[in-house]
Order: C-alpha cells, then structure tokens, then sequence
C-alpha cells in the first residue's frame, strides 16, 4: 500500500465513520431522512392536556439549524395569548442552551402572535447560533398561529462572521505567499481572537456530525467550509496539519501561551508516545460509543466551547485552565496529547500512532472495524 493510498483509505474510513455517527444522533445524512427514520410527517397543532392550543414548529421549521442541529419548540396559547414556549429534545451545547432557553423562552409569554412577531428579542452573548434558531423557530410559530405564510429570512452574514470568514481565509491561503514570523504571529492573534473568542468558529466532533447530518444551510456551516478543507482536503495537497497549525483557535492560543518567558520542560520521548497512544485511545472510546448510538453528549467537552466561557461548563474551563498553564512549559499539550477532533484529523490523513507500531493482526482488526461499523450503521438505515 503506497502511502497516497494508504491516505485515501483513511480518509474514506472518516466519511463512512461521520456519516455513521450522524445517522445514529439524528436519522439524517446531508439533511436527509434515510429509510424509515423518522421519516413521517410531525402533526403541527393540536389541543394539550390542558386545552391550550399546541403548535409545534418541527415541520414549520424542519430547515432551521442550530449549532447542533434542528431546535424546535412547543408553543402553548389560550385566548390568542401565549401561554409558554417548551423547548423540545435537540443536540445544542446544553450549558449554552440552558441559558437560552431560561434567557429567550419566557420573553414572549402573555404576547399574542403580532405583538409576539413585533417585540425584539436579543440573541444571549456567546450561544447566537442556537439563539437565532430559537428565534426563528417561535417566528415561524407565530406566524402559523395568525394564519399568514412565514416569510424566510435572508440571514445574511453580518460583521462577526464576516470577520471569521476573512481570518479562516488568510490562515488557508496566505501562509503559501507569507513566510515571515512576523505574520505567523499576527495570524495566530487573529485565530484566537476572532475564530476563538469572537465567533466561536472551529472545527469540533459536534460541528462536523452536525454537518455531516444536516448539510450546509447557515452561514455558520458555510464558514466551517474552508475549515474542513484545509483539515481534510490540504493533507492531499502535501499540506498535512495545515489546519492545526495555522487556523485552529485552540492551537493559536496554546502556542502564543508557549511563547512567553516560562522555563520549559522537556518531555521524554517515550512519555509522549505513551501520551500519544491516550489521545488516540480516548478518541476510539468516544467513536466506539457513538457507534452504539450513546456518549454524544461527550462531544460537548471538547476544550473548544472553553472560548465561550460565560456558557461553558465548569469542567471544561477546568481543563481548560489546566492545559493552558501546561501550554506555558511545553508546545499545544492538548493538541498532541488528548484532542479527538485532531485525532480525527490525523488518522484521516493516515496518521495514526498506535496502527504504526501494532502487529499486523491487529491493524487487519483495526480496519476492518472501522469500515464494518459505519457500514452497517448507514445500511441500517435503508431497513
């Protein structure tokens, strides 16, 4: 096996792998109902237990994308008054959903459906993603509910994610044309900055399942695109890592912390290949679980929700805090020794640690998971 193949293989094995994962969480592939999945129609309105009129925008805003996916709501009115708005199950971040929903739901309460379309609600700072989908799940409710067609919105990109779209471009294409230090640490300034703790924008397990599920239909998508082309698409090019190291937030940080004027600690080589092989342990534990169609609730732990730290979970920021100061003494600590969406990244350039040093027997197993799994999974699908 050539290593260009080699590397194709690989690559395939994380398309079938995602894929699998999505159909497992959401019943979907590229916004898609597979088989019989879920595949009929939601009722839109019905009386509750209590006689209020019910709407539910499942079907009313089945296109509407959150962070982690679809966010629809139960809308409870009695008298041409709303009543409460329910949150129903979704795959959003749950602190920073929590927050949403304590935040936004209650606003409307009392309203009737035009003085409900009329009053301005602010998305919360930090979670403006499932903000805005919950925002327009109860628009398109309201609207519903009044009798009138709800009117897309354009929902074009405004400064924050314009800005997120220029840096992402300027660390996939400039580093070709720049080579200056200089630039490399302005570049990664802007990483932390703008990507990190502005917009939020990096490539994590939940946003490429979310992808992966639900296509690209928000800008927020969109803007993950030269992401996932510079993680998957530039190894092909002879350009592997050129996500890590030049457009990943989580890495900008942790090298700009390295940089400052802290005695240094040198690890032993064969600590770090025990670290290695950790790292690549804990991410096939969470694809395993994932697999059984469990654990997506660990995707959320990943350190990258810690730039949104008013919404993030104390252990996160925990860990966060924790790695942050290892980053002080020793290069992106959490990038080589625990990360799961680099490791994703590396084994889908044919990277990986442990199948270099495993006997053959156990690659040959190794492999063989990994195609039979996700196969059987999207197979499953068609039943």
């Amino acid at each position: 096996m050539n290593i260009k193949f080699h590397h194709v293989v690989f690559f395939v094995i994380i398309l079938l792998l995602t894929a699998a994962i999505a159909l497992n969480r959401d019943g979907r592939l590229l916004g898609m109902t597979l088989g019989g999945r879920n595949s009929g129609e939601t009722q839109t309105e019905w009386t509750a237990a209590d006689g209020s009129r019910l709407i539910s925008t499942e079907e009313l805003a089945k296109d509407v994308l959150g962070f982690g996916g679809n966010v629809p709501l139960h809308i409870y009115m009695r008298e041409g008054h709303v009543v409460r708005v329910e949150a129903l199950d979704n795959y959003e971040t749950p602190p920073f959903f929590t927050q949403v929903a304590r935040d936004i739901l209650p606003a409307w309460n009392g309203l009737t459906a035009d003085e409900a379309l009329k009053k301005e609600v602010a998305a919360v700072s930090g979670a403006t993603i499932s903000s805005r989908a919950v925002i327009e799940n109860f628009r398109r409710g309201m609207e519903y509910a009044r009798g009138t067609v709800a009117a897309r919105e354009s929902g074009l990109p405004g400064p924050r994610t314009l800005a997120a779209f220029a840096t992402a471009l300027c660390g996939l294409l400039l580093p070709f044309f720049i080579k200056s230090a200089k630039y490399r640490f302005i570049q990664l300034l802007a990483n932390t900055a703008v990507l990190g703790f502005w917009s939020g924008s990096f490539l994590s397990l939940s946003l490429l399942t979310n992808i992966a599920a639900n296509g690209v239909k928000t800008w927020s998508a969109a803007l993950a695109l030269p992401l996932i082309f510079a993680a998957f698409i530039m190894p092909f090019l002879g350009k592997k890592g050129h996500y890590c190291s030049w457009m990943c937030p989580l890495g900008s940080l942790q090298e700009l912390l390295n940089r400052l004027p802290v005695p240094k600690i040198n690890i032993p080589a064969s600590a770090v290949k025990w670290l290695e092989y950790l790292r690549e342990a804990v991410w096939l534990a969470m694809m395993m679980l994932m697999w059984l169609g469990v654990g997506f609730g660990l995707m959320d732990y990943e350190l990258f929700s810690a730039f949104l730290f008013r919404q993030a979970v104390p252990p996160v920021l925990a860990l966060a805090a924790v790695f942050f100061a290892l980053s002080l003494v020793t290069p992106r600590p959490y990038c080589r020794f625990l990360c799961p969406t680099g490791t994703l990244i590396r084994f889908a350039q044919g990277d990986c640690a442990c199948a270099a040093t495993a006997p053959r027997a156990l690659k040959l197993f190794l492999a063989a998971s990994f195609v039979a799994a996700p196969l059987w999974i999207i197979a499953g699908a068609f039943v």
